[in-house]
């Protein structure tokens, strides 16, 4: 038997695409795993902290806890700058491969998100070679293990997917590349599982991510930017991507034999690109809670953009920060003293943090101010309504502590904004407080037409699994846990997850 457990990732592929395509028999491999199976929905952190939801799929343990939500650009507390998540603040030794390698099970791990190397784990790792985020490096351990891999297969020949220029040539050939990719992924996955009897052996694909994010309005007839007229192998792409990862998945689970307890995971989905949260800047400054609460503030926020990039071009630098202050526009607002709140990166969802004094380098709300201000920030959101419709741009904003309690990490953003999906693209919101705040949602470099969803899935085969069976919901916290308990390991205080019933014992 290769593996005694096998775990196979698929990197933000929409399980309802999934699903709809399996049972149209262009799926093969998800209507085998359906029939033969069981299948849950998980619940997970997409409309809290979504860059958590890797973190929480190897750990078990909630963003809410270790702050891991994006990593190119965090702030960290006690800091008033963005930065990358640094590979030594991450404990490799919370990953359940970690775990079971520590409990003396022989385990392979390939290109989980967001990972960094245990080394000298029993077993081998691979990280990054062919992943869409690519936020630490790409290793292995042994070390030789990555000269080898790049002898026979090379590099994943996709490095960024978003360098495609835009072009009908440009997207022909990341989808050729992407497909190419899925291919080397499943020979390298397969060779791989046959070097030995493996008790724990998990891989993952990366390339049902990127073409979500770049092919998106080649499928979707309600995302703007579609073309009824692309060509057909464009407008097929995700399917075509999703057929050649769907054939990898097939090959290694057959591979690894039918003793073998088999979990599949759809870590998060992808749908139209909706955007809202380019508009909490403008937002903040608005409200008069930037670095600028004065005229200038203002007048800044209502300038139109090519005034703005004049501005700064012709401004000189000693002068243009004293100008950015007033107006409310610094790039690092957090230095200075005057900002109260400012905008986070928080991939599909918004997220908001006081300046708060203690906490922040420049603090300028006092702790004890802190939630009536959130409180405001909160009713000033929801206020928020589409300019041409009416309808409400915000559906909810949460803060830390409803989130996740009041022993949450304070890196964890103060309030959490989740936007309406259901109006279209939001590039625009008004209310009779802030007036008419707009801002589009292309960016030249990062041209993404896909975004992600909630769509969590887990499809689950092997001994004393039921077959065609649809089990209770479960969450994303809850892999690591099932992974350890199907090695009979017992499990660490620390999980915040629990064994799915119908797949794993409980412990």
């Amino acid at each position: 038997m290769p593996a005694r457990v096998l775990v196979i990732g698929l990197d933000a592929a929409e399980a309802t695409l999934l699903e709809r395509w399996a049972a149209a028999g262009e799926l093969p491999a998800f209507a085998r795993l359906t029939e033969r199976g069981a299948v849950a929905r998980l619940e997970n952190s997409l409309e809290t902290l979504p860059g958590a939801i890797w973190p929480e799929l190897t750990t078990g343990i909630s963003g809410g806890k270790t702050a891991q939500f994006y990593h190119p650009r965090q702030l960290h507390t006690g800091e008033a700058s963005l930065r990358p998540l640094e590979p030594d603040e991450v404990s490799a030794f919370h990953y359940y491969w970690t775990r079971a390698a520590a409990a003396g099970r022989r385990v392979a791990v390939v290109d989980q998100p967001q990972t960094i190397i245990h080394p000298g784990q029993n077993g081998i790792m691979l990280t990054e070679w062919g992943l869409h985020d690519r936020n630490f490096a790409t290793a292995s351990d042994p070390p030789e293990l990555l000269d080898e891999i790049r002898e026979r297969w090379g590099d994943h020949p996709v490095a960024s997917c978003d360098m495609h220029g835009h072009t009908q040539a440009g997207y022909e050939r990341l989808l050729e590349s992407l497909l190419v990719g899925a291919e080397r992924k499943t020979e390298m996955l397969l060779d791989l599982l046959e070097r030995e009897d493996w008790d724990l052996f998990a891989g993952n694909f990366g390339e049902t991510h990127c073409v979500g994010h770049q092919f998106w309005h080649f499928l979707d007839p309600r995302q703007p930017g579609h073309d009824a007229n692309a060509p057909a192998e464009l407008r097929d792409a995700v399917k075509s991507v999703y057929r050649r990862v769907g054939e990898g998945v097939g090959a290694v689970v057959d591979a690894a034999g039918p003793e073998t307890t088999v979990l599949v995971v759809a870590s998060h989905g992808m749908g139209t690109y909706v955007g809202g949260s380019q508009l909490l800047r403008e937002f903040l400054v608005r409200l008069g809670l930037g670095s600028g609460s004065g005229s200038a503030a203002s007048v800044r926020s209502r300038l139109p953009a090519p005034v703005k990039d004049v501005l700064r071009r012709v401004v000189p630098g000693r002068a243009r920060s004293r100008l950015q202050e007033a107006a409310g526009s610094l790039p690092r607002p957090l230095e200075s003293p005057h900002t109260k709140a400012v905008d986070l990166p928080n991939n599909r969802c918004g997220a908001i943090r006081l300046n708060l004094r203690g906490r922040e380098p420049f603090g300028a709300v006092e702790p004890g101010e802190a939630a009536t201000l959130v409180a405001e920030i909160r009713r000033a959101l929801l206020e928020l309504v589409d300019p041409d419709t009416g309808e409400a741009v915000v559906a909810r904003a949460v803060t830390a502590e409803e989130a996740f309690g009041r022993d949450h990490h304070p890196d964890v953003p103060d309030l959490m904004v989740v936007f309406n999906t259901d109006i279209g693209q939001i590039t625009a919101a008004r209310s009779e407080r802030v007036g008419l705040v707009s801002s589009g949602l292309y960016d030249p470099h990062i041209p993404r037409s896909g975004d992600h969803t909630v769509e969590s899935r887990l499809w689950a085969t092997g001994p004393g699994i039921a077959p065609g069976v649809r089990l209770p919901d479960g969450n994303v916290l809850d892999l690591a846990p099932t992974v350890l308990a199907l090695l009979g390991i017992p499990l660490p205080d620390d999980l915040d997850g629990r064994p799915f019933a119908g797949v794993a014992p409980s412990t």
